[in-house]
């Protein structure tokens, strides 16, 4: 067997985890040979189990942190490990998104090795990209931008401009994968003649994520401005939600439907409608579903959510409020969504590519058997 080892530290949501478990699902259809195994500390490592792959769980920054485990006792150990596992499967390629030297610089245990192996770093578009940041994909052979092609800004390195591929979008699930919008409504309980409303701001873990919630429910719930008969999903997070939202969420009305389902993607057809952050995933996974939202862009430490919001609007994709327009213009914006969905769905189509995972798989079979 030759196995290929994911590397994939998360922040506050999935997005790292769904990029890397993409890919790998579409190895696992292109070339059986090749083994996936996963190096992992995000919360939502289940969801490896649950797609059939293996990893090796470690502490998160943050439990390790709730339960005071020591960050050089932590970024140590995770080099151990690493170290471990290379030595012990001996992979043949390394794949690694988001931070070249790992969160905690724990990778460069491994990046130095002499080995016969390919290293791949997955570049989404990010923030704060210094000299030095750019200078750190120097350690690898290939560098993967999960867009397509000039759709963001990717900074290499000059000697890897050459190495440079842009895949397009990758996405947890191909639309030919799921099923169709009455199949899903008729499991949801979801009639005809309601407009199904994804409310989705992720899983609460920064400052205002409460606040949000709190203002769009009580907007939507109580609003008299609504002429469309409107049913609310929201989705409970995977990953661990904070004492304050699961309170919020357990006042919601039975009309609203709340459950946890990974991936999200996979209900997407049956929404008329969304209000959502503006993550990787779940920002791509509602335009490839032609599903009318209006995104609300998140502020994060390196993923920039507002870019990515504004270029939808521009193409005349979807609309999108800031944080702090939430309470004065969201049900004027809602009634321009409702008003709207043929033309935003018809745009959002043709605004990106979404065959991203299976061409950073043969991307990958290519390299590695070169």
């Amino acid at each position: 067997m030759k196995y290929i080892l994911f590397y994939t530290v998360n922040g506050l949501g999935l997005g790292h985890l769904s990029r890397c478990l993409a890919i790998a699902r579409q190895l696992k259809k292109q070339d059986d040979s090749l083994v996936p195994l996963f190096f992992t500390a995000s919360e939502g490592s289940h969801l490896l189990y649950q797609e059939g792959f293996a990893y090796y769980k470690v502490p998160s920054k943050t439990i390790a942190r709730e339960s005071k485990l020591l960050k050089r006792n932590l970024a140590l150990s995770y080099s151990e490990i690493l170290t471990s596992l290379v030595n012990t499967y001996r992979p043949v390629a390394l794949v690694v998104d988001t931070f070249p030297l790992g969160s905690l610089n724990d990778l460069l245990s491994v990046l130095g090795l002499p080995l016969k192996w390919k290293k791949f770093f997955i570049h989404r578009e990010q923030m704060n990209m210094n000299k030095e940041k750019i200078a750190t994909q120097n350690f690898y052979d290939y560098i993967i931008a999960p867009h397509s092609e000039g759709s963001a800004e990717i900074p290499v390195p000059d000697s890897k401009r050459d190495d440079l591929f842009w895949s397009n979008e990758i996405l947890i699930r191909e639309t030919s994968e799921l099923q169709t919008r009455e199949e899903i409504r008729k499991k949801l309980g979801v009639s005809e003649d309601e407009n199904l409303l994804l409310v989705n701001l992720g899983g609460g873990g920064d400052a205002t994520t409460l606040k949000n919630y709190e203002q769009i429910f009580d907007l939507i719930l109580n609003s008299s401005f609504l002429e469309e008969k409107i049913r609310l999903f929201v989705p409970k997070p995977p990953l661990n939600v904070s004492d304050a939202l699961h309170q919020l969420f357990s006042t919601l009305p039975s009309s609203v439907i709340l459950q946890t389902h990974y991936p999200l993607m996979e209900l997407m057809p049956a929404f008329d409608c969304a209000i959502s952050a503006t993550g990787y995933n779940t920002f791509h996974e509602l335009l490839a579903c032609q599903i009318p939202t209006i995104f609300i862009p998140k502020s994060r430490g390196y993923d920039d959510q507002y870019s990515r919001a504004k270029r939808a609007f521009d193409a005349k994709a979807a609309l999108f409020l800031e944080e702090n327009q939430i309470q004065a213009e969201l049900i004027t914006t809602l009634q321009t969504l409702l008003h709207k969905k043929t033309e935003l769905s018809q745009n959002a189509l043709s605004f990106l590519k979404t065959d991203g995972a299976k061409r950073a798989a043969q991307f990958l079979i290519e390299k590695i058997k070169s």
